[in-house]
């Protein structure tokens, strides 16, 4: 029998209510979809699978898809449900690093483990933080002091910055959470047309409206190097999965005297503090691995380190030890 599905969205600037229009033809119009604002919705009881989505606000979805999925949280946990989010960064290696805050992961599916938790009944089929698509001059004053204070806090630079128009949205994220959403709900194949349902993507907009010649940004380059007075920053990404840069790591830690302190496991990412003492003073290495939907068979990895560059030396030169390791054997995916 057909299932019949419904894809709820919370959306400001349009973004995410773009993204689940963009779902339903990426499910195929053959099938039974609903696509509703969630103010819409006065029962999923109808509904085979619920696809949730949201903006996201302070590192969240939005107060609103809290107390929806608070409202329908029984009927929820007995439906096959999916989260997708649309937001800033999606680099989910990120660490935020703020006055009076314990530094921690953000940025993509990061910002949904927190509803995940608040809802251990509902087990979602799939997540998804897909990044967005904000026009600086017309976002509400709390967004632009938001996205002012990200851009002051980001230590190893802001992309936006001085963009009127900031594209962070990786296309390839949308279809492959639609195509997981076909196979493990709808029982179909994955799509390998995906490209000609684009035209929700794509735009005309420059990301300078004084400068159309200015490209957008979109999205952050795999392999990064930044050494700075704030930070010292490296990404890169190896072949493989999680568990193996995981094994790594560890066996990097052990060679170098560094203990490895975790801090946050998820099944797509991993962040630790490693931690060495140099000169005889103890420095933090922020390190994190993620594997992403729009990179399958390949795994991401960071490191950064904030103290000082005269102070910092050793931990660059176990850095770049580590990542010897983890490029080893032909690893390494430019």
């Amino acid at each position: 029998m057909e299932k019949k599905g419904l894809i709820v969205y919370n959306s400001i600037y349009s973004s995410t209510s773009e993204a689940a229009y963009w779902l339903k033809a990426l499910l195929g119009e053959d099938q039974h979809v609903e696509v509703k604002h969630l103010v819409q919705v006065i029962s999923v009881k109808p509904y085979d699978y619920v696809i949730i989505g949201s903006y996201t606000r302070w590192e969240k979805p939005s107060k609103a898809t809290y107390a929806f999925v608070k409202k329908h949280a029984a009927d929820l946990a007995k439906k096959e449900v999916a989260y997708f989010l649309t937001c800033g960064d999606t680099d989910e290696t990120q660490v935020l690093k703020a006055p009076g805050q314990k530094a921690h992961l953000i940025a993509g599916r990061n910002y949904l483990l927190d509803i995940i938790d608040k809802f251990p009944a509902i087990k979602p089929v799939s997540i998804a933080g897909f990044g967005g698509r904000q026009v600086m001059p017309h976002l509400h004053l709390i967004d632009k002091f938001q996205v002012r204070m990200v851009e002051k806090l980001a230590k190893e630079g802001s992309p936006f910055s001085g963009l009127d128009i900031w594209e962070s949205l990786v296309p390839e994220r949308v279809e492959a959470f639609a195509n997981e959403i076909r196979e493990k709900i709808l029982g179909l194949k994955p799509l390998t047309d995906v490209k000609r349902y684009r035209n929700f993507w794509d735009s005309i907009q420059p990301a300078n409206l004084s400068d159309p010649g200015k490209v957008k940004y979109s999205p952050k380059p795999y392999n990064e190097h930044h050494s700075t007075g704030r930070i010292y920053f490296t990404r890169s990404r190896i072949r493989g999965g999680l568990e193996t840069a995981v094994s790594l790591l560890a066996a990097w830690a052990g060679d170098a005297g560094v203990r490895l302190q975790e801090q946050k496991k998820s099944f797509f990412n991993v962040y630790y503090h490693a931690v060495k003492s140099y000169n005889g003073t103890d420095i933090t290495i922020h390190v994190a691995a993620a594997t992403m939907q729009e990179d399958p068979g390949n795994v991401h990895i960071a490191f950064r380190c904030y103290d000082k560059p005269e102070k910092r030396k050793g931990a660059e030169e176990d850095i770049a030890k580590a990542e010897r390791l983890l490029w080893a054997e032909g690893r390494k995916v430019e």
